[in-house]
Formats: structure tokens, C-alpha cells, sequence
């Protein structure tokens, strides 16, 4: 399968990334700063790069970028923050109108110390990603967390995805959790989606769909732990 995009993921003090950041991140994918560690999902099941930022180099980036949009009246690309241009449409879905990239974004934070598999330290922080793409879009990042995630699946998930979650309990609520964020994100609907037009991202075998239709939209749905307690979900609209 062909890779459809990359996802940029950093460790965060501050729980977000402003909007002349990622502007620049939009304008400036191969200057990004790179850590020395890089997520290589299978990419049958999840066919995106997916990236570890520098968060030490990032900031300093970001810090300088911010101490020249207030020295400088330049009109120059890298005065960003002069010319943001963000809009959104559908409920809530940002987009830069002079920049023709596809983008989603997600953040998630812990409050526990955990175990990671990764040389990310996680505890007590959030963690912050960006998936660019040429097709429409959704990224979703999820901590795996003590919620009551019983109650919210008989309340907002199909009844195939609620059998799901009973059999795999509280990591099967937060990839299905994802999975909706994702769709919602990409298709601009936001969590609430309609259900009537979307009858669950789970099969009749408890497998998790890849292909799915929403309001005449191809989808394709990729699911993958990034970490012990992290989950990703990537939702892209199909071209054609």
C-alpha cells in the first residue's frame, strides 16, 4: 500500500501548538526539527511515516519565529504569524486558506507515571501530533485512561462496537474512541456524527473495518498503539 501521509508527534510542557507554529510546520514540512527516533508502523495496516519532533529544537524554532514576528513588519514567508489566514468549516474543522495541504490535529495528556515501549517520556505531559496528507484528513491521539467507558460506549457507539469493547475492554473503548474522533475530524462532522449514515467502524466479526462509507465519502480508517497506553487513528477521505 502507498503511503498516505505523515504524522509529526511531539512531548509537549504546554498542551498545544499555536497557530503560527504549525502554519510554519505547514510551510516548512522538511525543516522540522527530527529526533533521532521514528514510529515504522506496518505499512499494510497503517501506511503513514510517522515522526518523533525534537521538542528542545522545536520550541527554540517556535521561540525564535515568535521574537521575529515582533521585531519585524516584514512581509517576508517567515513573518507567519502577520498573515494567518485559519479558517473553519463544517463543525470546527481548521484549515489555512492560502495553503493548499490537508492537515489534522490532536493532543492528549496523562496524569499517571507509565511504562512506555518508546524513548518518549510521557509522564505528566501532553503529547501533540500533526498528520498532513493530500486527501482530506482526521488524526486523533488518545491516552488509554480510567474513564467510564461503558457508559459512553451505550451512549454514543453502534451496537457491533459496544460487542467490541466488551470483548476487549477499556483499550478496545479508546481505539474505537479514536476511530470516531477520526472520522468526525475528516469529514468535518466533529464526534457526533450521524449514525444513521455511519453504522459503526467495527464488522460483524468484531474486526476493525478499513474501508467504510459516510454520506456517499469512501473512507479508509487506520488504527495503530503507539505506545503501551497510546492509541492513533488516522481517517482519510478516498480521492475518486
Amino acid at each position: 500500500m502507498n503511503k498516505l501521509g505523515d504524522i509529526y508527534i511531539a512531548e509537549l510542557t504546554d498542551n498545544k501548538i499555536d497557530k503560527a507554529s504549525l502554519r510554519w510546520m505547514l510551510l516548512n514540512q522538511k525543516n522540522i526539527p527530527i529526533s533521532s527516533a521514528l514510529f515504522s508502523p506496518n505499512p499494510s495496516t497503517f501506511p503513514f511515516d510517522v515522526f518523533l519532533m525534537d521538542e528542545i529544537d522545536l520550541l527554540k524554532k517556535f521561540s525564535t519565529l515568535r521574537r521575529y514576528d515582533k521585531e519585524s513588519e516584514s512581509d517576508d514567508l517567515q513573518d507567519i504569524a502577520s498573515n494567518l489566514k485559519l479558517e473553519y468549516f463544517g463543525k470546527g474543522k481548521p484549515y489555512f486558506t492560502d495553503i493548499n495541504i490537508n492537515f489534522s490535529i490532536s493532543h492528549t495528556s496523562y496524569r499517571e507515571d507509565i511504562n512506555l515501549k518508546t524513548d518518549i517520556n510521557m509522564s505528566k505531559k501532553t503529547v501533540w501530533g500533526c498528520a498532513f496528507s493530500d486527501c482530506e484528513i482526521g488524526l486523533d491521539l488518545q491516552f488509554v485512561r480510567q474513564v467510564k467507558y461503558g457508559e459512553i460506549a451505550e451512549k454514543y457507539f453502534s451496537e457491533l462496537e459496544n460487542e467490541f469493547i466488551r470483548k476487549y475492554g477499556i483499550n478496545g473503548f479508546f481505539q474505537v474512541w479514536t476511530r470516531r474522533e477520526a472520522i468526525g475530524k475528516a469529514v468535518a462532522e466533529g464526534f457526533f456524527i450521524n449514525d444513521s449514515d455511519l453504522k459503526g467502524s467495527v464488522g460483524e466479526n468484531f474486526e476493525l473495518l478499513q474501508e467504510i462509507e459516510y454520506q456517499g465519502k469512501n473512507l479508509e480508517l487506520f488504527t495503530h498503539k503507539f505506545a503501551e497506553n497510546l492509541w492513533c487513528s488516522c481517517c482519510i477521505v478516498k480521492i475518486g
